[in-house]
């Protein structure tokens, strides 16, 4: 340990691997935008896993709406994110990579939070 510094505990490490290797530019993520609820959240560290990369379309029978059908998983720091996460049903907003103008736009189908990073299931309901 570098001298005067404190051991991580498990909680820092965990938020440091959330920057330095999940939201890594260099390996898993890229900058986007993403907006929801009227805030806006402009270049930040995002991980999208589309559902063909998952192997198959995952569906959850949420006993309201019918079905969601899962397109893709976002993830990203939670502390990027201004104010309380999606919830379903609501509108997210992100901007495409390539062509940082054009959003795509989807449907939360859940939201959580563990270890400092945020994961946002999107989609659309069916019946």
């Amino acid at each position: 340990e570098a001298a005067g510094r404190k051991p991580l505990g498990f909680k820092g490490a965990a938020a440091q691997d959330v920057q330095g290797v999940f939201l890594n530019l260099g390996e898993f993520a890229s900058l986007h935008t993403v907006k929801y609820g009227g805030k806006v959240a402009g270049g930040i560290p995002v991980s999208i896993q589309e559902a063909e990369e998952a192997g198959r379309t995952q569906a959850k029978d949420d006993h309201a709406q019918g079905f969601f059908q899962v397109q893709a998983v976002l993830f990203c720091a939670r502390a990027d994110l201004p104010g309380k996460l999606p919830g379903p049903g609501d509108w997210l907003e992100i901007n495409s990579g390539g062509t940082p103008r054009f959003f795509h736009k989807y449907q939360v189908g859940a939201a959580s939070e563990e270890m400092g990073m945020a994961r946002i299931e999107l989609g659309r309901f069916g019946q």
